[in-house]
């Protein structure tokens, strides 16, 4: 198996970890919805990592928006995703499996990989939140390396 490879299968079994986590937590709440929404999370996960990819991109190079740009171009984007992770967690029914799975977890693994899942969000979300703010009110449209 090359890296490649590795490095993707680490970053599923994350995804699917969270996924299972979120729905854990819902269902032990007796919420009915409890798979819905965790594969709503996952799906803003998947989007947020995404656009940081873009922001990444960015920094490093300035490449021109288009003039004729639309927000709705993003829209495919914000459908596919959701769809995609429906087929995959809720229509195969995916919960059980990763219970049978993750379910002898200590309580130290599930601490420490559920505040992962977290530091995660934050991440992924505060990145757009603060690359906005750097170059809106910092740089002035200037470009990040100089």
């Amino acid at each position: 198996m090359n890296i490649g490879n590795l490095s993707k299968l680490i970053i599923m079994i994350f995804f699917d970890y969270a996924y299972y986590r979120v729905c854990d937590f819902y269902k032990k709440k007796k919420d009915s919805s409890a798979e819905m929404t965790s594969f709503l999370i996952v799906s803003l996960m998947h989007f947020f990592t995404i656009l940081d990819l873009f922001i990444l991109i960015r920094v490093f190079w300035e490449y021109p928006i288009p003039i004729n740009f639309s927000k709705y171009w993003l829209l495919p984007l914000i459908l596919i995703i959701p769809l995609i992770n429906w087929n995959k967690y809720v229509k195969a029914q995916k919960y059980k499996k990763y219970r049978a799975v993750w379910r002898t977890e200590t309580e130290k693994e599930k601490r420490q990989k559920g505040w992962s899942i977290i530091l995660y969000l934050i991440l992924v979300i505060g990145i757009p939140i603060v690359y906005a703010i750097i170059k809106q009110n910092l740089m002035e449209g200037k470009s990040f390396l100089g």
